[in-house]
């Protein structure tokens, strides 16, 4: 298990020393403060000048060139420096608009040619009419009795100028606006907007020197609100304050002693059976974006279990089986591998790295029983198709492979379940682990002849599954008495309702062989349409190639999103739904960011 045990720490000083406790507790940032004021919840902090710091920072830090940061701290005008590069930023972003504006009207004008409007086409009562007109309706130009000229044409439009008061009536297509100005005047505009840009650009690289100083501002703000807000939590009466918090067991000697040392008041307790602390989870690298995935959703309750490991290895399993194929998962391998150092870089990039590398495992390794290898089968007597222990193409044998992994996961739920409760209704528990597995059992030995001795326990399996369920579903203590016994059979016969819940969550396992089944039959149509181009020379090959890169590129994502989306679903929702039945609070450590 690796939920961290917790102890209830309270300290006890003089309001003078308040300040002083609280930097010093957020300096040991094991604390998860609780709500000792009464009265309401915790105001949040008013936002200050660190919103605009942290415009400044992700800007600076967003820029493609960076120079090596600046250590020292004396003499830096912080606000100076942040009202510079927000200018910058507020600067470039209207060159930027400006310039696509001004790309956008020299595209429109290249055809027109160089020229100035007059002064009476501007403010005069006749005006320049701009039609782009079709060479083939050229001829219902002819017909407009008014003063126009074909200045420009290409091989598909002739450019016409119209001279009139009012729009002109019988022109086949609907004028054009143009810009006013000239076309040497906006292609001088734009050289400088962009000579402009690029000296923005040079300042805003120049400016990344204080992107470290900016960063220690921002930590140093947070703190300070974190403190605010923890002192809000502190219950002040008669010169003396308390502060009290949750504190895993294994600092507590730290904590006592630093009372100690600070001349502090210090009780610490074990959590009662009344008390609701919240919950640390803790594991191994490996494990942790295991821990990330249940945290997403849903905290286990403290007096729970941790779901880290087992949903680590069952996400494995179902991206596998989603993703079905071992080229594709030796292709997530190499990427994996070409991001190896990047991700290297922070503990949350180690996690997944590690995610990764089980994940890649597991498809090639799958796939490779399936023999499927970027939706080619290699040919029979061949090392790789000795491999070949699964034939997708039995759909039957595939459901229930499925439905096998749906009941080992829905009954180590159950199992779970059981083991973590203190009363008879872990027996109820135990009853549907019974049902899941049992019914499997039963349902694979009467569809296939080798496997009928397995009815028969399957039968057994549900049958005590079910006996279990209508007599131990009730959290009340067991007692032969009349009354208890039928209020404790009323509560199995509701429970019993949950059968057609139960079969309708082992059922959603077959997504595992549906989107297995079409990311295999979507790479061999992807092969098919590429070999059939292949055929024909010259571009056929090209075209070929494109089919292959572009549509297993597809597959592949839809494969990664399609393990991402379902195999969290199968976990989050029918695996908690059957083993985790209270939700508890995060632990939030009182902490100094640094």
């Amino acid at each position: 298990m690796s939920i961290v045990p917790l102890v209830r720490v309270t300290l006890c000083g003089p309001s003078a020393e308040k300040d002083v406790v609280l930097d010093d507790l957020q300096g040991f940032g094991c604390l998860h403060l609780n709500e000792l004021r009464s009265g309401g919840t915790v105001e949040a902090a008013a936002a200050s000048i660190g919103d605009e710091a942290r415009e400044a920072v992700q800007y600076l830090q967003d820029s493609p060139v960076r120079r090596q940061p600046l250590k020292r701290t004396t003499g830096v005008d912080l606000e100076a420096v942040i009202k510079e590069t927000l200018d910058i930023r507020q600067r470039a972003r209207a060159l930027d608009e400006e310039r696509e504006q001004l790309r956008k009207w020299i595209t429109d004008l290249e055809p027109w040619g160089d020229f100035e409007m007059p002064e009476w086409a501007l403010e005069g009562p006749l005006h320049f009419w701009f039609y782009v007109v079709p060479n083939h309706k050229i001829g219902q130009v002819q017909t407009v009795d008014l003063p126009w000229r074909i200045v420009a044409r290409d091989n598909r439009f002739s450019y016409v100028v119209v001279v009139a008061a009012d729009q002109p009536a019988g022109m086949p297509v609907a004028p054009v606006s143009l810009e006013h100005k000239s076309l040497s005047f906006l292609r001088s505009r734009l050289e400088k907007v962009e000579r402009e840009l690029e000296e923005l650009d040079y300042r805003r690289i120049g400016m990344t020197l204080y992107n470290d100083i900016l960063r220690n501002f921002l930590d140093e703000a947070d703190n300070r609100a974190a403190r605010e807000q923890a002192a809000r939590k502190v219950l002040e009466r008669d010169h003396v304050f308390a502060v009290q918090g949750w504190s895993p067991a294994e600092r507590a000697s730290a904590l006592r002693r630093y009372a100690s040392d600070s001349q502090l008041a210090v009780i610490i307790e074990e959590p009662g059976p009344h008390d609701s602390p919240p919950t640390l989870l803790r594991n191994a690298t490996l494990l942790s974006s295991g821990e990330d995935m249940v945290t997403f959703y849903k905290t286990p309750s403290y007096r729970m279990w941790d779901p880290s490991k087992a949903v680590f290895a069952a996400f494995a399993v179902f991206f596998a089986m989603i993703f079905s194929d071992a080229g594709y998962g030796l292709l997530l391998g190499i990427i994996l591998a070409a991001t190896w150092k990047r991700l290297g870089r922070s503990a949350g990039g180690r996690g997944m790295r590690g995610l990764l590398l089980t994940l890649a495992a597991a498809s090639t390794i799958y796939g490779i029983l399936v023999g499927t290898y970027f939706g080619v089968k290699p040919e029979a007597g061949t090392r790789l198709a000795a491999l070949q222990i699964l034939n997708v193409e039995d759909q039957g044998l595939m459901m229930w492979i499925s439905l096998g992994v749906g009941a080992l996961h829905l009954g180590y739920a159950n199992l779970v379940s059981a083991w973590r409760r203190k009363s008879s209704a872990s027996l109820g528990a135990v009853g549907w682990a019974c049902i899941f597995l049992g019914g499997f059992c039963a349902g694979l030995g009467k569809s296939y002849t080798d496997l009928a001795w397995l009815f028969v326990p399957g039968w057994v399996g549900l049958g005590l599954g079910g006996f279990l369920v209508l007599f131990f579903s009730s959290e009340q203590p067991f007692s032969l008495a009349l009354k208890p016994l039928l209020h404790r059979f009323l509560e199995g016969l509701k429970g019993v309702t949950e059968l057609s819940k139960a079969f309708g969550d082992l059922l959603s396992y077959l997504r595992l062989f549906a989107l297995g089944l079409a990311s295999i039959k979507l790479a061999e149509a992807f092969n098919s349409l590429a070999a059939s181009s292949f055929e024909i020379r010259g571009l056929g090959v090209l075209l070929g190639l494109l089919i292959l890169v572009i549509g297993h590129g597809i597959n592949f994502s839809m494969g990664v999103m399609g393990g991402v989306v379902h195999g969290l679903r199968l976990n989050v929702i029918e695996f908690f739904n059957w083993s985790l039945p209270e939700e508890g609070e995060q632990f939030q450590a009182f902490a100094k960011k640094s």
